[in-house]
């Protein structure tokens, strides 16, 4: 959430260098949370805990579980994967065609 909401602050002070860094790493963000989105009935990823591990939670698995999605984890995942790839890459190409522009 912080690099969206520093994207949107940047993107208001008309910076759009510093806005599409913090777009891009918004999007790279996706690519961990397809990772960990994917892992949802395998549960083998270690997982970070503050608590007893006897009573650890899967972030996804519980989320998925309850809309009754879990059966779609990968399928999710890689939408959220492919998602993240194009936000990123998007961003790299309007900032190189702005850049562009403004330089002719």
């Amino acid at each position: 959430m912080v690099p969206l909401l520093l994207a949107a602050y940047f993107f208001h002070e008309r910076q759009p260098a510093a806005f599409v860094f913090c777009l891009f790493f918004f999007f790279e963000n996706w690519l961990y949370t397809a990772t960990y989105m994917a892992d949802a009935r395998a549960m083998v990823l270690p997982l970070v805990t503050a608590g007893d591990a006897d009573y650890v939670e899967h972030d996804w698995n519980t989320i998925f579980s309850s809309l009754g999605l879990l059966d779609y984890d990968t399928t999710v995942a890689a939408v959220v994967l492919f998602m993240g790839w194009c936000g990123m890459l998007a961003c790299v190409g309007w900032l190189a065609a702005r850049l562009r522009t403004t330089e002719l």
